[in-house]
């Protein structure tokens, strides 16, 4: 009897212990959970870093681009109205006219097969360079097939060019150079013609004329 009076308090006494001892580990255990939860975090940064990665989309460097100035010039091509035509057809290419033009042939050629009238209603022009600072070229009448020279070449060429060899389909006027004397100044010089269809020529035009 003495025996199981005394098993009865170690028991309980070894329970009690057991059941505190049971007790720190649930915390324990308790702990990663909390850690896999602040792990968890970081998909919100990501969040955060894809966000600016979209930022350069709103940037247009184009934009940069067109805020340099760019001249613009106006010319009164309407002062000098070709008739109008119908264009049809090419005739065949006339090289009897001038000797110099045969030796362009294969560019003359070329231009004529592809192209279509571009200047003063009739002509399909073709330019090419001829040294430094230097464009010449030549016209083709669909009608006949005739060759003419354009007003392009030394003379006409300068080291400071704006713009070159301006003309319309509608108009007479031809702009063979638009030049300055030096790349800071501010003022412009032309060299303009004017291409009368009776006399088969290009007659020179002041600024006055053009503008």
């Amino acid at each position: 009897m003495k025996i199981n009076s005394l098993l009865i308090p170690l028991m309980a006494i070894v329970l009690f212990s057991c059941k505190e001892k049971k007790e720190p580990v649930k915390n324990e255990m308790a702990q990663p959970s909390v850690a896999d939860t602040v792990m968890a975090a970081p998909p919100q940064e990501i969040k955060v870093d894809s966000a600016t990665i979209k930022e350069p989309e709103n940037i247009k460097p184009e934009e940069a681009e067109t805020k340099d100035s760019v001249i613009s010039y106006q010319f009164a091509f309407n002062k000098f109205p070709s008739k109008s035509y119908t264009f049809v057809k090419k005739a065949k290419l006339d090289f009897s006219g001038d000797e110099g033009v045969y030796n362009f042939r294969t560019r003359i050629k070329d231009a004529y097969a592809a192209g279509t009238p571009d200047f003063a209603s009739y002509y399909i022009t073709v330019i090419f360079g001829c040294g430094t600072s230097c464009i010449m070229g030549m016209m083709m009448d669909v009608r006949d097939g005739k060759i003419y020279g354009l007003p392009l070449g030394e003379e006409t060429s300068c080291m400071f060019a704006e713009d070159r060899a301006i003309f319309d389909l509608n108009s007479r006027l031809f702009v063979a150079s638009i030049c300055k004397e030096s790349p800071e100044d501010q003022n412009v010089y032309y060299h303009a013609f004017v291409w009368n269809e009776q006399k088969k020529d290009f007659e020179k035009v002041e600024e006055k004329d053009i503008k």
